[in-house]
């Protein structure tokens, strides 16, 4: 499908001000080269009065929000669209407060469910790995406890981070939550986010060590032997404390371990397309993903407190 979006929330209101024209736009995500009974694979089809597509061939009824994050929902595909479309284009998060006031929901526990299920369509199959200079390291959110401090904080969640130089300018950037800060996790985190041959810069953290075994040309800056300490790992001290005050700012510093990794997928998507030049472009990756990606039941997810 070719890149088709409204490019500002003026014309997106225009578009899609009816339920029957978000129903055409999920077909045409959905299908982009016309319709595919998933029973039989037919391509012929007719429209029932309810807005179903039958297969001309085994009859087979199917529904463009089957098998999506829009599986079995009650509320209006209207509302869903506005809800991506905030999600999608704000310069920050979005909380649930937040969006159970800009919807008009019912209730808070219903927001905190959508936003879950959205968070899950930032994710995409097959991207390409990070590539080129790498900067990589971690970081640890959580209150102020009494007690070990730093990497061997137990009561602290523990995020890796690598994100590509561009001279002075970042890249795209990769997070992920790990269970400790030893090199059986930051080794495969480098692996499944880093192309071979690129060039990561650490600290003199023993935890990369087994980097260039990997295949990596790995570089070590020790802080207490630099000149100007503000300048060592730059990039992904930047990261650190754009994280940190989105927890603190959007979500009030409150967050659960369990559900950090959803919250740092969100943030890598918007960073990511940072520099795209229209916001309805965020929407239109978000919008095919969310047709692409299979239904997330409730009772999968637990309310939390962000």
């Amino acid at each position: 499908m070719t890149e088709d979006f409204p490019k500002n929330e003026v014309e997106f209101d225009r578009r899609f001000c009816n339920e029957q024209a978000c129903l055409e736009y999920l077909s045409q995500l959905r299908w982009p080269e016309g319709f595919v009974c998933i029973q039989c694979g037919h391509t012929g089809y007719w429209r029932s009065a309810r807005g179903l597509y039958l297969c001309c061939h085994c009859e087979h009824q199917q529904s463009v929000t089957a098998g999506t994050i829009f599986h079995g929902t009650k509320k209006p595909l209207i509302v869903w669209f506005k809800a991506l479309w905030w999600f999608s284009t704000r310069k920050s998060s979005v909380n649930a407060v937040s969006l159970q006031e800009l919807l008009g929901l019912g209730s808070y526990q219903t927001a905190w469910r959508w936003l879950q299920k959205l968070r899950t369509c930032t994710i995409f199959s097959g991207r390409e790995k990070l590539s080129g200079n790498i900067e990589a390291d971690e970081f640890h959110l959580g209150g102020e406890r009494s007690g070990k401090r730093g990497r061997g904080a137990g009561h602290k969640c523990k995020v890796a981070v690598a994100v590509e130089r561009k001279g002075r300018k970042l890249g795209r950037l990769r997070m992920q939550v790990i269970d400790h800060c030893g090199a059986d996790e930051l080794i495969p985190f480098a692996t499944n986010n880093i192309a071979p041959g690129s060039s990561i810069t650490t600290d003199g953290w023993q935890g990369y060590c087994g980097l260039e075994e990997a295949g990596y040309v790995h570089k070590k800056i020790l802080q207490t032997k630099a000149d100007d300490k503000e300048s060592v790992l730059p990039g992904v001290h930047l990261i650190t404390s754009l994280v940190k005050r989105l927890i603190l700012g959007t979500f009030q510093g409150r967050f659960e371990e369990r559900y950090l990794q959803r919250l740092l997928d969100e943030f890598v998507f918007r960073f990511n397309r940072r520099t795209t030049k229209s916001v309805g472009k965020r929407f239109w990756r978000i919008m095919q993903q969310a047709v692409a990606s299979p239904p997330v039941m409730c009772r999968d997810l637990a309310l939390a407190s962000t």
